[in-house]
């Protein structure tokens, strides 16, 4: 909870604002009653502490906020962070003062996000990591010992299962199941959700418990040699520390768009891969699909309506 605390810190130094606790109590109340994570409400209290130092530097009390206000705080990001963080933090503004609006705890004063649209981002093809260049990363690795052996099976399962990097530190064994295929996840909204695994990534598994987890206490499946679990900075660290090594970039989320890019390109369905990478909808797993002009030409080359005319 540091962005929490740091938050109310701040505002309780605020010049301006003296309502402010009196609005962040009561809508923190309600992340806490509608059971959202300690990461989101870390990324709320991020996001309202920059809005929180604006005014300030504005001088202008929260009471008086107008969406013209609002306006001149995205025109001073614009060209100091991407769009996408502009457009984050405009989400998290609209929830906060759209709770206080339903509560009535906004009274006699229009809601300043009403109206306020967010910034048209230019979807750009994002770099991906290739089949090939995987390979060699996971070629590097010392399968003889146990965090080597380990590490690639934590590296392979990132690739097949797609998996957040959450995910993968919070598996235990008793939610891999070798015969079915399958791993259980706690993933993204607290939802359990069953992913699939690939034949190779099973006989991977199978070496792993026999061979180096036998002995090893604990239920997580991926951990230390004492059985404790691998922290999120442990885990992050492996894919880091590996494609340094071979001259790739490696990191978790990194991966898993490029493999859901991958699966695509291999004609895997987008209704599927939604379900296996624990999506709520396929306009969230599109922004995983980022085809490259090439990809367009082959795939249009082998549908081609006029193609398929005979003269």
């Amino acid at each position: 909870m540091n962005q929490l605390k740091n938050l109310y810190k701040e505002v309780d130094n605020l010049y301006m604002g003296n309502n402010w606790n009196k609005y962040l109590d009561s809508f923190l109340f309600d992340c806490r009653v509608r059971r959202l994570t300690v990461s989101t409400i870390n990324v709320y209290a991020e996001r309202l502490r920059h809005l929180a130092r604006y005014l300030d530097a504005q001088k202008i009390d929260i009471e008086n906020l107008t969406k013209q206000d609002l306006q001149g705080y995205v025109l001073s990001l614009l060209g100091t962070v991407s769009d996408e963080t502009v457009n984050g933090r405009l989400r998290a503004y609209k929830r906060f003062f759209n709770y206080l609006e339903e509560e009535e705890i906004w009274e006699d004063k229009p809601n300043p996000t009403k109206g306020l649209k967010k910034i048209r981002c230019e979807r750009k093809v994002k770099n991906i990591v290739t089949p090939t260049e995987y390979e060699i990363a996971l070629s590097i690795l010392n399968r003889r010992s146990f965090e080597g052996y380990r590490n690639f099976a934590l590296l392979l399962l990132a690739w097949d299962g797609m998996l957040r990097r959450a995910e993968i530190g919070g598996l235990t064994t008793e939610h891999v199941d070798l015969k079915a295929g399958l791993v259980r996840v706690y993933g993204k909204g607290r939802k359990w959700r069953e992913v699939p695994i690939g034949a190779k990534t099973i006989k991977v598994f199978h070496h792993y418990l026999n061979r180096f987890r036998t002995d090893i206490t604990g239920d997580k499946f991926f951990c230390t040699r004492e059985g404790k679990p691998l922290s999120y900075r442990h885990i992050y660290q492996i894919f880091e520390r590996t494609g340094k090594k071979c001259g790739i970039k490696l990191a978790p989320l990194l991966i898993r768009h490029s493999a859901a890019t991958h699966y695509l390109r291999l004609g895997g369905s987008p209704a599927i891969l939604s379900r296996i990478m624990g999506h709520t909808s396929l306009a969230v797993t599109s922004v995983y699909v980022h085809l490259m002009p090439t990809d367009l030409v082959n795939s249009y080359e082998q549908y081609s309506p006029a193609n398929s005319l005979h003269f």
